[in-house]
């Protein structure tokens, strides 16, 4: 089994929130032809094309377990899907696919793909890690309600808590009563995601997680394919089970819960933002999109 083979490793590093967008303008393993695809190589690719070009990705990174976060969608079972797994395959890769992970192994290294899903409530944004493949997390209903969905062990993350920007909000930064909210998560995130608002906010979570004694996991919320490897969090592998994949998940949640672990945090540049702009920009005028 590949779940054995990382074992092997002294620690592992694990990413819980990555939004992995597809749409690559140009294929991983091509290079640009012509200044119209420089352009759109160096400004405008913002995703993937393929998983091999997601493996192949990580496989430059220090990370070892990347979640691919659902939000209102399937993108994890879309790239995981027996179409992907055989282009995978095609590439070099040897796949184990599971009901929590997906497996992925090329010249000796082993990577694994787990899901996650990022929740929409009315209160504010909730990360759910761990989740079991084709599960889905109800959108828009009241955050007691969409935790009692949780009923196989899933990690309960509050992801950028203290962001107050609309259609972005975390649910600490909106919540009524703050002492009884946070007893209902596993942990608080200290997000690397580009905007402003989580920046200044992860001051706060730092400092309320300290207060409220409540385990802080770092993630990258990455969008663009240069975010993955910039943040992580870092177990022992002696302090996780590799008898089986639910056993192997139920140790990293574990770990969390009991603040076992710890991470490296480097967030997301704020040119990101300016670089978005401009892409938006010029496909308005050179209609770079098809």
């Amino acid at each position: 089994m590949l779940l054995e083979q990382l074992a092997s490793k002294e620690k592992l590093n694990v990413d819980f929130h990555n939004h992995l967008h597809s749409g690559s303008l140009l294929r991983q393993t091509e290079k640009p032809k012509g200044f119209k695809e420089r352009v759109k190589s160096l400004l405008l690719e913002e995703g993937f094309s393929s998983l091999s070009g997601i493996l192949d990705r990580v496989m430059k990174t220090k990370t070892d377990v990347l979640y691919i976060t659902n939000f209102s969608d399937s993108r994890y079972e879309d790239w995981t899907s027996v179409e992907q797994l055989k282009i995978a395959m095609q590439n070099g890769y040897k796949i184990e696919q599971g009901q929590y992970y997906t497996f992925a192994k090329k010249d000796n290294r082993v990577i694994a793909l787990g899901k996650s899903q990022e929740v929409p409530t009315t209160q504010g944004h909730m990360l759910f890690a761990g989740i079991r493949r084709n599960k889905k997390f109800s959108d828009r209903k009241p955050l007691e309600e969409v935790l009692e969905e949780a009923t196989d062990n899933e990690l309960k993350i509050a992801d950028h808590p203290y962001a107050k920007l609309k259609g972005q909000a975390g649910v600490m930064g909106t919540s009524k009563n703050e002492n009884e909210d946070i007893k209902k998560v596993d942990a608080l995130e200290r997000n690397g995601n580009f905007c402003l608002p989580f920046s200044l906010a992860n001051w706060k979570v730092i400092k309320y997680s300290k207060e409220y004694k409540k385990p802080l996991i770092a993630d990258s919320d990455g969008h663009h394919p240069r975010d993955i490897g910039k943040t992580y969090n870092i177990f022992n592998s002696k302090d996780l089970i590799y008898t089986s994949e639910r056993a192997f998940r139920d140790s990293i949640n574990h770990a969390v819960k009991n603040n076992n672990f710890e991470y490296r945090f480097r967030p997301i540049p704020i040119w990101r933002v300016f670089h978005h702009i401009l892409m938006i920009t010029l496909n308005k005028l050179y209609k770079f999109y098809k």
